[in-house]
């Protein structure tokens, strides 16, 4: 065997050990982290990603790769969906997602930030706190998407 084949054989074998070992390093500053309805499930934010992972412990799934950041994922009471806010063109619109993965959909298109809160108890409204009209104030739109609808004249009434 030649030499080039030797060191080509070596940078393989050693990549392959560096991404085995970078896979199973434990993770440090998780965010914004939300318990399935059941109890089985944890979602949470990590390096600008959604994931998740078993509530007893296990692998951690990233379930999200978009551009910008991804946060405050949150469950939805029929454990179905999950909803977060992300920032891929700058500010932080809402999203949905099926808990299983799958199509991501933007729910909210404005160009303040949109911090993903809670959801009604039937799964089919999000609520989330939004900066627009210079005030923050609480929303709530539709999980199917739809004109997000404003709760309060101010977040501290």
């Amino acid at each position: 065997m030649n030499l080039k084949k030797i060191f080509i054989l070596l940078f393989i074998v050693l990549s392959v050990f560096g991404i085995a070992q970078e896979t199973q390093k434990e993770i440090f500053f998780t965010a914004t982290p939300s318990l399935s309805p059941d109890g089985k499930l944890i979602a949470f934010s990590y390096e600008g990603d959604i994931w998740i992972v078993p509530s007893e412990g296990g692998i951690a799934y990233r379930l999200t790769a978009m551009d910008g950041k991804e946060s405050f994922p949150r469950f939805s009471p029929d454990g179905k969906w999950i909803a977060f806010s992300a920032s891929p063109n700058g500010n932080n619109d809402i999203f949905v997602m099926p808990v299983t993965g799958g199509n991501i959909t933007q729910l909210t298109f404005h160009e303040s930030d949109d911090i993903m809160d809670s959801w009604s108890w039937d799964s089919n409204y999000i609520y989330f706190s939004s900066n627009r009209y210079n005030d923050m104030s609480q929303f709530k739109i539709n999980r199917n998407g739809g004109t997000a609808t404003r709760l309060f004249d101010n977040y501290f009434n």
